[in-house]
């Protein structure tokens, strides 16, 4: 009983330091603004303003998020129809996109000639539009998660009872408090996105931020409003995750011995798939279009192919090794919580947490540490090496999770039979824990440099004077080049997307054929 009550305090204890990790940034931050002028002076008659503005766009991104991915959830997961898997699949895109790419789609398309009666995406009504139809994906995977958790007895009892109508009402109940704390969740991230509000001119709060350290080098300034961001992040997520977590971590982690199997239907099953497509189509093949008009018109791929030479270097640097840093800590955490269901619900809790942060908060505590560090230590502060951790740190909930879930699919029986034959640890991880996890690991791999590629505010604040990523790269140069090269690059940037995409679909099928 001490040797187990030991055991389990050793877990605990490994997971708080490990989760503590994307913390120990942040801290020579919050010790800077105390430390510095009175924090009185951040509560501008601008930021408030902000603050209000943000706050009414993330609970339209929320409610536009859980009145589209619900419904298309639903249908998705429950019917069958042509083409079901890559419809699902592209579904991701607009989650795996900076939020600036489909505004500058969608601002071509308002200025061509030919389509200039279409209404260009603007203001506060541009930003919800933008953003919702980025954040649906996330309530729609909610949703699909919780569905496919649920068993094949229990649809069928419900078709039984009462028919389709019975089947969609009851699985929607179901899954509506894991979808509401995934809409909630996208409401949130919203706010320290600065992409659509620069470009489609709204005020934000994480524009504010941007524009503090941006625009009047005011480092202590955007620290302090960074701070009140963290803050109003953790009012607005602690209730939400203590609430639905339960519901959201078995709908993440759990897994069922004979899952649903999709019903042919007549009707709804081509509902799905014109719902899936028109989704699409409204959120990725229109901007789409906007990007490739500009391109078509005025080719630059010259230009184009030498900036994504000069950058694709750092690019792969910055997001392959947050990818590495990652992994590398989330299957740490995943192993170790592996047996205890309660750390793993309190490692879920805090994962979203630090999800939920700015990612202005790390980056702006390295910087403040750089300023009064010795040149000496820049190789940690002031290199690539640094963006790459940073990013892997802002990124270690989602490897955690996609890692705790493949542990989850590990057999008990594998340890029981490894201990009765005399199998040492060490070998049943290098042999038999290991290959299992290698789907779980690519994809965790090629998702964590996706959105390492994406998190333009971090590696904009931290890398090095002439090693931007592309994403940054477009970000910086679209305001003052032309139209035909920033549209070539967003091409580029959406291809490669695409390419990742399709690539974390299939390893995994390609790592389970080489499994014995």
């Amino acid at each position: 009983m001490l040797e187990r009550e030991r055991t389990r305090f050793w877990q605990w204890a490994f997971a708080a330091g490990l989760l503590s990790l994307p913390i120990a940034p942040v801290l020579p931050l919050v010790v800077n603004v105390f430390r510095g002028e009175s924090t009185i002076a951040v509560w501008s008659g601008a930021f408030r303003d902000a603050i209000v503005s943000s706050l009414f766009l993330g609970v339209g991104v929320a409610a536009v998020s859980l009145l589209l991915g619900l419904p298309l959830g639903l249908l998705a997961a429950l019917y069958r129809f042509p083409g079901r898997s890559p419809l699902v699949l592209v579904q991701a895109l607009p989650l795996l996109l900076p939020s600036f790419l489909p505004c500058i789609g969608w601002s071509n398309l308002a200025a061509a000639d030919r389509l200039s009666w279409l209404p260009a995406p603007s203001g506060f009504a541009g930003c919800l539009f933008v953003f919702g139809l980025q954040a649906v994906p996330l309530s729609f995977f909610a949703t699909w998660a919780a569905c496919r958790n649920l068993t094949a007895s229990q649809i069928d009892a419900a078709r039984t009872h009462g028919g389709e109508r019975t089947v969609l009402t009851q699985t929607a109940r179901a899954c509506v408090p894991v979808v509401v704390l995934a809409a909630s969740l996208a409401g949130i991230l919203t706010l320290s996105d600065p992409g659509a509000p620069l470009i489609l001119g709204c005020r934000s709060v994480a524009v504010e931020i941007r524009t503090s350290f941006s625009a009047l080098y005011n480092f202590n300034l955007a620290g302090r409003q960074c701070l009140v961001l963290a803050g109003l992040v953790l009012v607005l997520t602690l209730p939400m995750l203590i609430v639905g977590l339960p519901s959201l971590a078995t709908a993440m982690l759990a897994r069922q011995t004979r899952p649903a199997v999709p019903y042919p239907h007549r009707v709804l099953s081509w509902v799905a798939m014109l719902g899936l497509v028109s989704f699409m189509t409204l959120g990725m093949v229109i901007p789409a279009l906007g990007l490739c008009l500009p391109a078509l018109e005025n080719p630059m791929l010259g230009r184009a192919t030498e900036k994504v030479g000069s950058t694709i270097g750092s690019t792969f640097f910055y997001t392959g090794g947050a990818a590495l840093v990652a992994i590398s800590l989330a299957l740490c955490v995943a192993l170790v919580t592996a047996g205890d269901a309660r750390l793993r619900l309190f490692v879920l809790t805090v994962l979203l947490m630090l999800l939920a942060f700015p990612p202005a908060l790390a980056a702006l505590g390295v910087t403040s540490v750089a300023t009064d560090a010795p040149p000496f230590f820049d190789w940690i502060t002031r290199s690539r090496l640094t963006v790459a951790l940073i990013l892997g740190l802002r990124f270690f909930p989602v490897a955690t999770v996609a890692m705790m879930r493949a542990v989850g699919s590990l057999a008990p029986s594998w340890t029981d039979a490894a201990l009765v034959h005399g199998v040492s640890r060490a070998r049943r991880f290098s042999r038999v824990v290991v290959p299992a996890l290698m789907p779980g690991i690519t994809v965790g791999l090629l998702l964590v440099m996706v959105l390492s590629a994406a998190d333009i505010t971090t590696t904009h604040l931290l890398q090095p004077p002439g090693k931007p990523s592309l994403p940054v790269a477009i970000f910086t140069v679209m305001a003052n080049s032309p139209q035909g090269l920033v549209a070539s690059l967003c091409l580029v940037y959406l291809l490669s997307v695409t390419l990742f995409l399709f690539a974390a679909s299939w390893l995994p099928r390609f790592w389970s054929r080489r499994l014995p």
